[in-house]
C-alpha cells in the first residue's frame, strides 16, 4: 500500500507524517533565511535542503550532510555534536535536537531531563525520526518503531507486535504508528481515549496526532476521529465519504468534500459549523479559533463564525479569490490578480497590506491572543511581512517559493537538474540519463537517486514521456 502524506489540522496542534515545523526543499537544496523571532546570526546563503523549526531554535541539514543550528541554545540544543557529517534527516522540538544519519544512527542532543537524549542500542538502522514533548520514536528500517524519553504515561512502550510500521506521529504523551497494511497502533496517556482507534482499524493512509485526539484519513476518503471530544470535534457527520481536505479550528473540524460541499462539525458557540448556503462549490476551506473560511469556484469567500473583530466580512468585489488563509480574528484572500484583501483584527497591523499591493501569489496568516501577522509571497520570489511581531522581512528577499510562519526556503527552477539555476542543455542530458518509462520507479544506470528525483516533474515516482513534455514547457537555455 501507497501511503500519501497529508497534513490533517484539529484543535491546537499540528501534526502527521510530515512534523509541523519542518519543511523541505522542492526542487533540492535552497537557502534558508529566518526573520522575526527566528532571528540568526549564522551563515543561511545556500545549499540547504530541509529545516526544522522547534520552540525557540531551528535545524538546517545541508546538502553536504551537515546541520546548522541557531537560536535559543540554553541547554545545548544548537551545538551540533562532532563529527557533524553525514545526515540525512532533522527534527526539533521543544529544547532538543534529532539528527537521522546515513548509517541509519541518530544523534540527540539538547535537553536530557526525561532521557530523551539517550538513544537506546543498538543505535542503527533507523530510517525516521520525530521529537517532541519529552518523548521522541525512532522508525527501523525492519519496520519495528524504539522510543525512549519520557514514559510516564507509557507513551514509550511500543505495543508488540513492534513490526511492519511505515510513519510515526507523536501527540502530547500519546504516540501513533501507521502500519503498512493500513491500521493505526496507539499507546501511551488514554485519558481522552486518544489511543483507542475505532473499528475497523484498517486502510488508512495518513495518522496525525493532536494534543489529546487524532484524526486517521482512510483510503476511501472518509474521516476517523478519536479522542478528547468536548465539542463532538470527533463527531464526522454521516455521510462520512468522498472527503479530499480537512481544516480545524480550536473545537471544530471542516471536512470538505469531492462534490464540492463543506461538512463541519464540533464547538458551534460562534456559529462556526453554520456553513452559509447554498453549501457546493467549494474549493478549499480554511480555519481558526472560532471563524470558518470557505473558498468557492466561482473566486468568493463565504466567512462564517465569530465576527466579533469583522474577520467574516469579506470586503466587496467579493470575486476573482483564489486562496484564503485565517489568523485568531482576522482573514486573508488572494486575488487573481495578484492583490490581497485583509479584514478583521486589525491591532497590529495585520489587515496593513504594505504598497504596492500586486503581484502577491500566496498567503498565510497566524496569531493568537497577543495579536496577529500576515505573509504575502510575490510572484518574483520575494517576501513582504506584516503585523505583529512580523513586519521585518529577510535579507536579502529573493528567491523564495514558499511561506510558512517564519521561516522560508529558497528553491531552485523547476527542472535545474544540475541547480545552477537554468534549465539548459546540460540538464537535458541528466534528464535523458534518468528516462526509464513509465512504472519504473529505480534510476537507470547512470542517474543517480537524487537526480531521478529532480526529473520526476509530475511526482508519480517515475521518469516518462508526460515528465519529458513537462520539461519541455520549462526548458529555457543557459542564463
Amino acid at each position: 500500500m501507497r501511503h500519501r502524506i497529508v497534513g490533517l489540522v484539529c484543535g491546537c496542534a499540528v501534526a502527521g507524517l510530515v512534523a509541523g515545523g519542518t519543511a523541505r526543499a522542492q526542487d533540492g537544496n535552497g537557502s534558508i533565511v529566518g526573520w522575526g523571532v527566528q532571528v540568526v546570526g549564522v551563515d543561511l546563503s545556500a545549499d540547504f535542503a530541509v529545516v526544522s523549526a522547534g520552540d525557540d531554535h531551528s535545524l538546517g541539514l545541508k546538502a553536504d550532510g551537515s546541520i546548522v543550528a541557531w537560536g535559543m541554545n540554553n541547554y545545548g540544543q544548537c551545538v551540533v555534536p562532532e563529527p557533524n557529517t553525514g545526515f540525512t534527516a532533522v527534527a526539533a522540538d521543544g529544547w532538543q535536537s534529532l539528527g537521522l544519519k546515513a548509517d541509519g544512527s541518530i544523534v540527540a542532543w539538547g535537553r536530557n531531563m526525561y532521557g530523551q537524549g539517550d538513544v537506546p542500542e543498538p543505535n542503527a538502522d533507523f530510517t525516521a525520526v520525530a521529537a517532541g514533548f519529552g518523548h521522541n520514536l525512532g522508525l527501523k528500517a525492519d519496520g519495528s518503531i524504539v522510543a525512549w524519553g519520557r514514559n510516564n504515561f507509557g507513551q514509550c512502550d511500543v505495543p508488540p507486535p513492534n513490526t511492519d510500521f511505515a510513519a510515526v506521529a507523536r501527540g502530547a504523551s500519546h504516540s501513533l504508528g501507521l502500519k503498512a497494511i493500513g491500521s493505526i497502533v496507539a499507546w501511551g496517556s488514554n485519558e481522552w481515549g486518544q489511543c483507542d482507534i475505532p473499528s475497523p482499524n484498517t486502510d488508512f493512509t495518513a495518522v496525525a496526532a493532536g494534543y489529546t485526539h487524532a484524526f486517521g484519513l482512510k483510503a476511501d476518503g472518509s474521516i476517523v476521529a478519536w479522542g478528547r471530544n468536548n465539542f463532538g470535534q470527533c463527531d464526522v457527520p454521516e455521510p462520512n465519504a468522498d472527503f479530499t481536505a480537512v481544516a480545524g479550528g480550536y473545537g471544530h473540524s471542516l471536512g470538505l468534500k469531492a462534490d464540492g460541499s463543506i461538512v463541519s462539525w464540533g464547538d458551534n458557540f460562534h456559529g462556526q459549523c453554520d456553513v452559509p448556503p447554498p453549501n457546493t462549490d467549494f474549493t478549499a476551506v480554511a480555519a481558526f479559533y472560532g471563524h470558518s473560511l470557505g473558498l468557492k469556484a466561482d473566486g468568493s469567500i463565504r466567512a462564517w463564525g465569530d465576527n466579533n473583530f469583522g474577520q467574516c466580512d469579506v470586503p466587496s468585489p467579493n470575486a476573482d479569490f483564489t486562496a484564503i488563509a485565517a489568523g485568531y480574528g482576522h482573514s486573508l484572500g488572494l486575488k487573481a490578480d495578484g492583490s490581497i484583501a485583509a479584514w478583521g483584527y486589525n491591532s497590529h497591523g495585520e489587515c496593513d497590506i504594505p504598497a504596492p499591493n500586486t503581484d502577491f501569489m500566496a498567503v498565510a496568516a497566524s496569531g493568537g491572543h497577543e495579536g496577529g501577522h500576515s505573509l504575502g509571497l510575490k510572484a518574483d520570489g520575494s517576501i513582504v511581512a506584516w503585523g505583529y511581531n512580523g513586519a521585518d522581512e529577510p535579507e536579502p528577499n529573493t528567491g523564495f517559493t514558499a511561506i510558512a510562519f517564519s521561516l522560508g526556503i529558497k528553491g531552485y527552477p523547476r527542472g535545474d537538474l544540475d541547480h545552477d539555476r537554468d534549465i539548459d542543455l546540460e540538464d537535458f542530458a541528466e534528464f535523458a540519463d534518468c528516462l526509464g518509462g513509465s512504472g519504473v520507479v529505480a534510476p537507470p544506470p547512470g542517474c543517480t537517486q537524487e537526480q531521478f528525483s529532480r526529473a520526476d516533474m509530475d511526482g508519480d515516482e517515475d521518469v516518462d514521456l508526460t515528465d519529458y513534455d513537462q520539461f519541455q514547457t520549462v526548458f529555457a537555455g543557459p542564463r
